[in-house]
């Protein structure tokens, strides 16, 4: 049986699309019949011991949860846990890793996730340092992890444009669907939702769903919709669901 720890304290307690990346991979990885063990922050530990079992989660320290003391602990303490558990892999899934346990002989395989090269093609879309930062560390990762996780093609061709990374260490493994989650909703769960949203029952709406940043170029969305409707009697709704992130100019194109 393959013994793989995911690192998951970088996770934030509200979960954006890397957060719930990890979720399911913790949630899905054991049925592949992988021994899997988690490296957490404390608010997470019940979840995951619910999955894999109280003693294949691990803390993180209280004094490392703010993301500098992280990285700290990611670099100190991590390569400590990897020593004492043994893995056969250790995935770091938002683009850095411990740089103590690589380029062992004998340690476990590295792999790392990037999920997409946006601090490289869009720096200014990113808050103070980010860009930077995780810019020098998917090259870092690139060097020096066995191998690299990227959802999608185009991600692929950039990183290895970027970074100059031998295509073939990076594997494109796309996004699952939770069929669960994500379905046809019902005819009572589409009546609540325009209930909730004040619409009526045969009102036609577009909706937006993501973190409200300038990545996703929602001020570019909404400059598109009035010109689309421009000369409509009865124009879509257009619906913004998502959580607040720090995109300056949306109340400008709204207004």
């Amino acid at each position: 049986m393959v013994r793989v720890l995911i690192d998951a304290t970088a996770l934030p307690p509200y979960r954006g699309g890397v957060g719930r990346y990890v979720d399911e991979l913790i949630a899905n990885l054991p049925e592949t019949g992988a021994e899997v063990l988690v490296a957490c922050q404390e608010r997470d530990d019940e979840q995951y011991s619910s999955i894999v079992g109280w003693k294949n989660v691990h803390t993180l320290p209280s004094w490392a949860a703010a993301p500098p003391q992280r990285l700290m602990w990611e670099q100190s303490g991590l390569p400590r846990l990897i020593a004492r558990m043994q893995p056969d892999v250790v995935h770091s899934p938002h683009y850095t890793l411990p740089l103590a346990s690589t380029g062992r002989r004998r340690g476990p395989k590295q792999v790392v996730t990037l999920h997409d090269a946006t601090f490289f093609s869009d720096p200014d879309l990113h808050l103070g340092m980010k860009a930077r930062f995780f810019s020098s560390w998917t090259r870092m990762s690139a060097r020096r992890a066995d191998a690299l996780l990227v959802p999608s093609q185009a991600t692929k061709d950039e990183v290895v444009r970027l970074t100059r990374t031998n295509a073939d260490r990076i594997k494109v493994i796309p996004h699952g669907v939770d069929h669960r989650r994500f379905r046809q909703p019902s005819a009572d769960e589409r009546r609540e939702v325009r209930t909730w949203l004040g619409l009526e029952s045969d009102a036609a709406y577009i909706t937006f769903l993501g973190t409200l940043e300038p990545r996703k170029n929602v001020p570019g969305l909404i400059r598109a919709y009035i010109e689309a409707c421009a000369h409509m009697e009865t124009p879509p709704v257009l619906v913004l669901a998502g959580g607040m992130g720090w995109d300056s100019q949306i109340d400008p194109a709204l207004a």
